[in-house]
């Protein structure tokens, strides 16, 4: 019984984070990320499509949001036409951030700012499914650092098998898929700014003050 109290003890003091922290996955089990200080943020129990995980800060500064959606099998998305539909939507600047190679995945992040907002995304691809990363912060005392964190927590637990990452990788010719005419261009666009103007409007707002 001392033992194992000590080595409890041991763990809290010198391993705080691995006593602490709390990761939530989603339903697919799929990837993971930092769950959300419930202290700081509430979490919307039923989130709108195609939202799969959703959480507002009790401020209304800040959102995080995990969505999902499909995407045509074998067609190549075009990176800089993501950028372009999250600029469009926002009405802002895109910044490209650094590419990520998660368990053999390639995740694209990228961060959008505006008068009003900034977004900060990572995408990822696994087959025909596209999961997006969204970190939303508004009003005069943003808090990026917190949304970053979130942002750079993401794991993927299902490594990808031989050759699957590169199915995420744009390419350079040529600008139509060779399965039916797929736009590509028109295609990334859309899901770049897919779900943004969701994640920023209010919405969510009545969402939440509804499920008090």
């Amino acid at each position: 019984m001392k033992i194992s109290f000590a080595f409890g003890f041991a763990l809290f003091v010198f391993f705080p984070g691995v006593v602490q922290a709390q990761t939530w996955t989603t339903p697919d089990g799929f990837l993971s990320i930092a769950q959300p200080n419930s202290d700081q943020f509430s979490a919307v129990s039923d989130p709108p499509k195609p939202f799969i995980g959703l959480w507002v800060a009790k401020d209304e500064s800040a959102r995080i949001g995990v969505m999902k959606t499909q995407i045509p099998a074998g067609v190549k998305l075009l990176q800089a036409a993501v950028e372009k539909g999250l600029a469009e939507e926002v009405g802002g600047k895109v910044t490209r951030l650094a590419t990520r190679q998660v368990a053999g995945y390639q995740v694209w992040c990228m961060k959008a700012k505006s008068a009003s907002v900034e977004i900060t995304q990572a995408l990822v691809r696994h087959n025909d499914t596209l999961y997006k990363l969204m970190g939303v912060t508004s009003g005069s005392e943003r808090d990026e650092q917190v949304v970053l964190r979130i942002v750079d927590s993401l794991a993927i637990l299902k490594p990808a098998e031989a050759g699957e990452s590169a199915r995420t990788v744009s390419p350079s010719q040529p600008n139509r898929a060779n399965d039916g005419g797929t736009d590509l261009h028109k295609l990334s666009k859309s899901i770049g700014g897919y779900a943004a103007l969701l994640g920023i409007g209010l919405l969510i707002y009545f969402l939440m003050r509804g499920k008090k």
